[in-house]
């Protein structure tokens, strides 16, 4: 069971139906696409679906295939028995109800590299089984039957497709002229627009019948306050006739393109390709202190590290990336790149972290790497972060001492990060996400970096929306010197100073002078005694730098970096003050409870969360500074190595155990702020696995 479906949820009708409801799943292909939903088969957001396929990969997703209304049709000594499965959510008279209601037959809920439900209906047993294509457009649905001659003397399976064809941020209502439907022998194909697909089952019979089912209820879009009601379109069905014997198997497949797919049986392509990280890790990762989760936890953090990494084309190369978290995001430079050293350098995947880097630096302008690539256009990147440009030089730094690619560094690697400091040094500007407007990011005369106004946002708390008054908002603008963005750009100056191959030998020696006086800069900026902690970051005045003197999680990242600015002394006070105003079981907050910003819910409509996203929510990613600073203030000692075992427990625990809250087998972008720090935000994010992945490395 370990090796290939490590979560099993069991379902009893009458405890646990509505925690099977909010318990979501997650598969992807390696090229974008996904499929995800909740272990009791009832979509409750937009992004959930058997198929949301990547028209432009890893981006352009298209939801292919939303749920497939199911009817297997009983037939014995001239009666038929008609059982149904494929249930949506509705709303009858305030009150969710489900349509059609097979969850009383729902026994359990497995996933791993696939997802499986498993009914009872009598003596009959059918299981449901999803398997995505890797690396293809596609899905396979296997439908598997013991005790069918036990029910009936004739049996026919009816599988109707229930879609909508649209971007997977949208919604969908009734609107017939938009889709075109043909069914030929066993393929029923749709087309909308541009948009082409294929819904195929071998030895069926494919009939149209353009149905639709109205205002089928998203739940959590709900409680997101977004719109949450949506039209799906049923353009016909595949009957297949079940010989009546014991035991009867169907499948049925769902492309995007003008092709049907052949089913396919298993996911044997992704899982060759997780065995060697499998190994990896349960060579690298002292399981030995977990007891009975030692086993899992390589299986679990393979596949979940493995759900991020996707394949992206720069012009005509195919390339890798990191997808920063399903359903929503796509491939962020900032969230990339602080998760390559975790998912990529230690599961062994050094060619992809190369070949990630090469995608961005070939998207470098003006010294800054892409904050994100557009969602629509591949050819287009965004260029409003002052923070990814650092994390590309880290990760860079990283991926040499992990791989010793001297050909990559010498042939274009150290250049992209010369180019990167230079810019920096001597003055660049990102755009504002108005896509116009210029942001100045340069060195001061201290050595230290600036960048931003109140007006912008380009660190990693970059939360910004439209506010019903119609002005933008900017929630945590962080603008002038930041304590994390200069940790790094020390870090930078320092590495870079030593490992520059010999064509940069006048760059080493300035960064190592430069070095020396950022250092000195860092701590007369940054440190306070009075508070005993760095100050978050220095604001630009008409009087001069002012203070942000909010105890803030930042700090952590520059306390963590082997070459930081920081000294032992401070570090020990700054995490100390971190762990007790900070710290939950789920990483540290982004304000403290007694910070007059302080947000304790993130709930509501898109104005009120990003209003609470940083301030105050909690960030799983922030563990791996956090961890990591802790073990380089107790000199990597054994209570240094227990005090971080002991912190990464719940989140290990959320890896591993199928009956906690949240998604299965993988960690949450955020969590509410106070107890019981309940998940929230994308259910399957890149950077909060790959830093617990990284710690736990690092304990080794």
């Amino acid at each position: 069971m370990h090796s290939t479906r490590p979560h099993t949820v069991l379902h009893d009708y009458e405890a646990n139906t509505q925690d099977l409801l909010q318990r979501e799943w997650l598969l992807t292909n390696g090229a974008g696409g996904f499929a995800m939903g909740t272990a009791l088969g009832v979509n409750t957001r937009r992004y959930h679906g058997l198929l949301v396929a990547a028209s432009q990969p890893p981006v352009g997703r298209v939801v292919v295939l939303n749920q497939l209304f199911e009817q297997l049709e009983l037939e014995r000594d001239g009666l038929t028995q008609t059982i149904e499965f494929g249930g949506c959510l509705f709303v009858d008279h305030g009150k969710h109800v489900i349509v059609p209601d097979s969850t009383p037959m729902l026994k359990r809920f497995d996933r791993g590299l696939d997802a499986v439900w498993s009914y009872q209906w009598g003596g009959l047993t059918l299981t449901r089984r999803l398997v995505l294509h890797d690396g293809e457009p596609g899905c396979t649905v296997h439908y598997d039957l013991t005790g069918l001659s036990a029910v009936c003397s004739s049996a026919t399976l009816r599988v109707r497709p229930m879609i909508t064809l649209r971007d997977f941020h949208q919604l969908e209502r009734q609107d017939d002229s938009r889709f075109v439907t043909d069914a030929t022998g066993q393929t029923l194909r749709v087309a909308r627009g541009d948009l082409l697909a294929c819904y195929h089952a071998p030895g069926s019979i494919a009939e149209t019948e353009n149905n639709w089912w109205y205002n089928v209820h998203q739940g959590v879009e709900a409680q997101r306050g977004m719109d949450c009601f949506e039209d799906l379109f049923v353009p016909g069905q595949l009957a297949i006739d079940l010989s009546p014997r014991d035991d009867a198997s169907a499948s049925f497949t769902a492309t995007l393109g003008g092709q049907p797919a052949e089913p396919v049986a298993r996911a044997a392509i992704r899982g060759q390709r997780l065995a060697p990280i499998r190994k990896t890790l349960a060579d690298t990762i002292d399981t030995t202190p977990l007891g009975d989760h030692a086993k899992i936890l390589p299986v679990v953090l393979a596949q979940a590290s493995d759900d991020f990494i996707v394949k992206r084309s720069i012009a005509s190369q195919s390339l890798s990336t990191i997808i920063a978290g399903y359903p929503w995001f796509a491939d962020w430079g900032r969230d990339t790149f602080i998760a390559l050293p975790g998912l990529m350098l230690r599961t062994g995947r050094h060619g992809e972290a190369r070949d990630t880097l090469e995608a961005f630096a070939k998207a470098i302008k003006d010294g800054l790497v892409p904050n994100r690539f557009d969602d629509n256009d591949p050819t287009l990147a965004h260029y409003n972060t002052v923070d990814g440009s650092m994390w590309f030089v880290h990760s860079a730094l990283e991926y040499i001492e992990a791989s010793g690619d001297d050909d990559a560094w010498g042939q274009w690697l150290a250049d992209a990060c010369v180019q990167i400091v230079e810019a920096y040094r001597t003055g660049t500007q990102a755009t504002a996400h108005d896509g116009k407007t210029a942001i100045p990011i340069a060195m001061d005369d201290d050595g230290l970096i600036a960048a931003g106004d109140n007006h912008t946002q380009l660190t990693w708390m970059d939360a910004a929306c439209w506010g019903p008054d119609g002005e933008f908002h900017v929630f945590t603008p962080r603008p002038g010197k930041c304590v994390e963005i200069n940790g790094l750009w020390h870090s930078a100056l320092v590495r870079l100073s030593t490992t520059l191959p010999e064509p940069f030998a006048d760059q080493r020696e300035r960064y190592a002078k430069l070095a020396g006086q950022v250092r000195k800069s860092f701590t007369s900026a940054f440190w306070s005694e009075t508070l005993g902690h760095y100050i978050d970051h220095l604001a630009p005045t008409a009087e001069g730098w002012v203070a942000d003197q909010s105890l803030r999680p930042n700090q952590l990242i520059a306390c963590a970096l082997e070459h930081g600015p920081v000294d032992d002394g401070h570090r020990r006070q700054a995490v100390e003050a971190c762990r007790e105003r900070l710290l939950t079981p789920v990483g540290p907050r982004t304000l403290p409870i007694d910070d007059a910003e302080f947000h304790d819910r993130y709930l509501g409509g898109p104005f009120e969360r990003d209003g609470a996203y940083h301030r105050g929510t909690v960030w799983p990613w922030l563990i791996g500074p956090y961890c990591e600073s802790v073990l380089r203030a107790g000199g990597f000692s054994d209570d240094a190595k227990q005090q971080v075992r002991a912190t990464l427990a719940p989140l290990i625990d959320r890896l591993i155990t199928p009956d906690l809250p949240g998604a299965l087998g993988t960690l949450h972008e955020i969590h509410e702020p106070i107890s019981p720090f309940a998940p929230r935000g994308c259910p399957a994010q890149a950077w909060s696995v790959a830093e617990v992945l990284r710690v736990l490395t690092l304990l080794d």
